[in-house]
């Protein structure tokens, strides 16, 4: 045989090899059983909470001050800022300054509004009270009202030690009410709930029991001490699942 002839021969058969491969390369495609079971997924939205007694209190008391001199303000308000301490320090209660300020009031302004005659300065010193035992709130608002500041607000919440706890239970609540959605989505439709694919979730609310002013919301007891009456502190927590299911 010739060289080119054997040549011929040789080409020939590579091309008959290929082509048996690619054959067969098809023929296992189109055997193979499509998959959809990745397309088989449900996904609720559920939300839980959680409720508890506060174990903590909030308490924002301020002394303000009024001269035309500003040093006047500044002197005033150390010295009534001193009692508010002395009177908090015997109460062993924690504090910080939340607020310092000295401010002018606008010439214009006063005019127009027919004060002119008001002090040109004000200055405010508040501060931030915590308290352990909510019980004792009012004897912090007591000794407050005793060297004359005033009570902003009172917050009721929660430490965060029990925050925390509170969280947990709303998640987990939040969770079975979520499985429980997608079962009763899932029967309906002829499937069955395998496993959870996705979870997002987010503390959707947190609501203290919040009062704006001691007197507003403060009660006089028989010996002349103030109360306050607390709520519970709420926590709740909402989850967006997305469930795999089978046939």
């Amino acid at each position: 045989m010739s060289r080119n002839a054997l040549l011929a021969v040789v080409v020939a058969a590579t091309l008959v090899v290929a082509a048996i491969g690619v054959v067969g390369l098809g023929s296992a495609g189109s055997d193979a059983p499509a998959d959809d079971s990745s397309s088989r997924t449900i996904t609720v939205s559920a939300t839980g909470s959680a409720e508890a007694a506060p174990d903590e209190a909030i308490v924002r008391v301020s002394v303000t001050a009024s001269a035309n001199d500003s040093a006047a303000v500044r002197s005033s308000l150390s010295s009534d800022a001193g009692a508010l301490r002395s009177a908090l320090d015997e109460l062993g209660v924690a504090y910080e300054t939340a607020r310092y300020t000295i401010r002018e009031r606008p010439d214009r302004p006063r005019q127009e509004r027919g004060d002119a005659d008001a002090p040109a300065y004000r200055g405010e010193h508040a501060f931030e009270v915590t308290v352990d035992d909510p019980n004792a709130t009012g004897a912090v608002i007591d000794a407050a009202a005793d060297v004359g500041a005033e009570v902003d607000n009172v917050h009721l919440t929660l430490s965060d030690a029990k925050r925390t706890d509170l969280r947990d239970d709303a998640i987990e609540r939040a969770m079975t009410d979520a499985r429980s959605q997608a079962s009763t989505i899932a029967s309906a439709a002829n499937l069955t709930i395998t496993t959870a694919a996705t979870v997002d979730a987010s503390e959707s609310q947190y609501r203290p029991v919040r009062y704006e002013t001691a007197a507003a919301t403060a009660d006089a007891g028989g010996d002349g001490a103030t109360s306050v009456d607390a709520g519970d502190v709420s926590v709740t927590y909402t989850v967006r699942v997305t469930y795999n299911a089978s046939a």
